[in-house]
């Protein structure tokens, strides 16, 4: 009976060390915990002499760069899309204000626009069924001391349509395309439109500019599967070229910025060039798969090593869950992703409706952690980046 007792312990204490083995070899990174609470931020060390992407650089921009490595040293800039002159249940273009800045009790550190539809018309000739606020609310957003970023979903060029349209466009704008007039016109005007802006004194606003982003997911028409990887890579080259080059376009710090990736030779897949990029940034967004900090902790790991080797700055370029369902996410996710990164920035996307924003409002669930998380010493607002 013993040696039966015996042989019944042995054969469960081996099924559980198969058990246990089984598990550990079968978990990827993204199912282990890579938050380590004891883990230390080491800020970037400064970058003494700056190689950028367009040789005629306005000193503003340059001022735009040094501002943000000093700012990695103190903490994070923290911001969102599009947060000025409105939010989910208002507008008031005439003012500061934001669902952010009501919450948060100061302006976002860093405030993003979108180029979106101004390849589509002529900036020469007023729409009358149009009203764009968005470089009164930019130079705004600006002249109130908020670091500007530019993101744009550009039309595509084949159908006019928006960027989603999956319609192949790149190949034929690209040099000898048929699309190659039309390309070159939508960046006239978006040069128009960077040409254009001016502070109160009338010096150029410098601004982070990350065109064609996300380019490694399939959902933009400049994406996966719709073009070839040396195609998108003459496309960021060309957009970058012709605008400095040919539209003397000089106050923008580019910025080449991905959607999730698993390694660093993914993330470089579609990198132009260092003669193309000033920042390097990445897009993680919390698709409520229980896995959003491993995945952001993982993917700005990566990013800072590149970073590292390339001697440039790097942000964690958009991030966010959708109508922040959780009411702890901005101190149990958001916080525990970035506490320990040495990112210069970070953002969440708009607020557009009541069924499409990213930062609570007043009298949202999640306001409180939301004030929490802003409060924490890492996070920069407006108010803490005035010195820098």
């Amino acid at each position: 009976m013993q040696r039966r007792n015996f042989l019944l312990s042995m054969k469960e204490l081996i099924l559980k060390f198969l058990t246990v083995t089984l598990l550990l070899t079968s978990c990827t990174t993204d199912e282990l915990d890579l938050f380590d609470p004891d883990a230390t931020r080491v800020p970037q060390t400064l970058i003494p002499d700056v190689t950028f992407a367009d040789p005629n650089i306005v000193q503003e921009a340059k001022d735009l760069h040094l501002r943000l490595q000093l700012i990695t040293q103190k903490g994070i800039a923290f911001g969102q899309q599009g947060a000025i002159g409105g939010g989910v249940n208002f507008f008031d273009f005439e003012s500061l204000e934001s669902d952010f800045s009501r919450v948060a009790g100061d302006w976002p550190a860093i405030i993003g626009f979108d180029l979106e539809e101004l390849e589509l018309w002529d900036p020469l000739i007023p729409n009358p069924n149009v009203q764009d606020f968005r470089q009164t609310l930019l130079t705004k957003a600006h002249n109130n001391g908020s670091i500007i970023t530019l993101s744009w979903h550009a039309s595509n060029p084949l159908t006019r349509r928006n960027s989603f349209d999956r319609t192949k466009a790149v190949t034929q704008m690209l040099e000898g395309g048929f699309l190659r007039d039309t390309f070159l016109l939508y960046l006239e005007r978006i040069a128009y439109f960077l040409n254009n802006l001016k502070d109160e004194n009338g010096n150029p606003i410098p601004v982070l500019f990350r065109p064609w982003h996300e380019m490694n997911g399939d959902f933009f028409f400049w994406g996966e599967g719709l073009r070839s990887t040396e195609e998108f890579k003459q496309l960021f080259r060309d957009t970058v070229t012709i605008l400095t080059e040919t539209y003397n376009v000089h106050n923008v710090l580019y910025v080449y910025a991905p959607n999730t990736v698993k390694n660093a030779s993914e993330y470089l897949k579609n990198y132009p060039g260092d003669a193309y990029v000033d920042i390097l940034g990445i897009d993680v967004y919390d698709h409520k798969s229980n896995n959003f900090v491993n995945d952001a902790i993982r993917n700005l790991e990566i990013v800072e090593t590149i970073a590292k080797e390339k001697n440039m700055l790097f942000a964690f370029t958009e991030t966010g869950l959708e109508n922040v369902t959780e009411s702890n996410w901005w101190t149990e996710q958001l916080y525990k992703a970035i506490r320990s990164s040495s990112i210069s920035y970070t953002m969440v996307w708009r607020n557009a409706t009541p069924n499409h924003f990213y930062a609570p409002y007043l009298g949202h669930p999640a306001e409180d952690d939301f004030r929490t998380f802003v409060s924490k010493d890492l996070i920069l607002l407006h108010k803490d980046i005035q010195q820098e």
